[in-house]
Formats: C-alpha cells, structure tokens, sequence
C-alpha cells in the first residue's frame, strides 16, 4: 500500500483540516510515538504471530521472560514462520487464505504500547478465542498486554534480535502508520471476540 493522503490523515487524527493539514496529535499516545530522541524498544516475534498483533486480533504475547519495560514498543516479524504450530483457522479469518506466502518477514510491521506483563495463568479469564488460540499460557510463561495497536502500513526492513532490542523508527513513520486499532471489535468481526473463560480451556 502506499501512503495515506491528506484526507486519510486528517479522518484518523494523525492531520489537522486546512490548506497545509499539519498533524496532529490529540492523544498522548501519538505524541509518544512521534517524539523525536532516544530509539523505541522492540520485540521480534515469529510469524504468523507478529501479524496477528498487527492485524488487532492478538493482544497478548506469551514469552518465557519478562522485563520492567512499560511503554511503546515496535513489533517485529522475525524471518521464521511456524506454518506448523500456527493457529491455521484464526490466519486463514484474520489474514487472508494466501497468508503462508503473503506475510512480511525480518521487518517491522506494527506498533504498540506494552501495558502490563502478568504470569500467563493469570489473564486466562481476560482472553479472547482469538489470544487464546494465538498464544501459549502454560505455567510459567509471562502474558505481555499490549494496546494501541497499530499497522505499519508499509513494513520497516529491520534485522530481528534476541529479547527486546532497540529499534529506531524510519523518518516517514507517520505515512506508514495505521490509526489506532479496536481489538475487541476486530475480534468479533472475523468471529474471535467472545472471551474464553477458564471453564472453557
């Protein structure tokens, strides 16, 4: 895709109406993300599970580890996709039926803000079918929340490292940026949204 036009930006907040359609930025979020300084932390994640953050349908990542960091953070699609272990229903509703050969790789491909991080077990009330069929909550892992998601609409190229790794954002952020996605809604559209109670596991 390529970049939004004035009337886009305007219509997402991202520009202010009028003859130069300045941007921006009503919510503190969007000031946080296009503050110029110190680089953004980032996290890679394997495909399809990178792009199903980016699509709005995953809000939790599930790693072994956990970090004091809270803030935004860039979501990177590492090179390897797990065709094998890959919620296929939930791809196939959120990302199309070509999605094994349509997902981006070694780049980054949406941003976000990291909220919370809670042991794994303890967010199973909070998941929807969606976050439960993508990620792993066994004993032991760490749920990281994740909101204000938003698509890159044109992916960065970024080499992918081990655990979280700083990230500086390309100049023409803002025309590759997506609005804020409504998860939740999303969900439910492609039919993921109910909450999957802990009765249900």
């Amino acid at each position: 895709m390529g970049a939004w036009g004035p009337g886009e930006l305007v219509a997402s907040g991202l520009a202010a109406p009028g003859p130069q359609a300045a941007r921006a930025f009503a919510d503190p979020f969007a000031r946080d993300l296009f503050s110029a300084g110190a680089p953004w932390k980032a996290v890679s994640i394997w495909q399809p599970w990178a792009s199903l953050v980016a699509r709005g349908v995953k809000t939790w990542i599930t790693p072994l580890w956990e970090h004091s960091y809270r803030g935004p953070i860039a979501i990177h699609a590492a090179r390897i996709l797990d065709v094998a272990s890959s919620p296929d229903d939930l791809c196939l509703s959120a990302l199309g039926v070509t999605w094994t050969s349509d997902l981006p790789h070694s780049a980054a491909v949406g941003v976000a803000e990291l909220v919370e991080i809670l042991p794994a077990t303890a967010v199973l009330p909070r998941l929807t079918h969606a976050d439960r069929a993508a990620g792993n909550v066994a004993r032991g892992r760490h749920a990281w929340q994740l909101q204000n998601v938003r698509a890159l609409r044109r992916p960065v190229p970024t080499p992918g490292r081990q655990g979280l790794f700083n990230w500086h954002a390309p100049e023409d952020l803002h025309d590759r940026l997506g609005p804020v996605l409504d998860t939740l809604s999303l969900s439910h559209q492609i039919g993921w949204g109910k909450l999957k109670r802990v009765f249900d596991a």
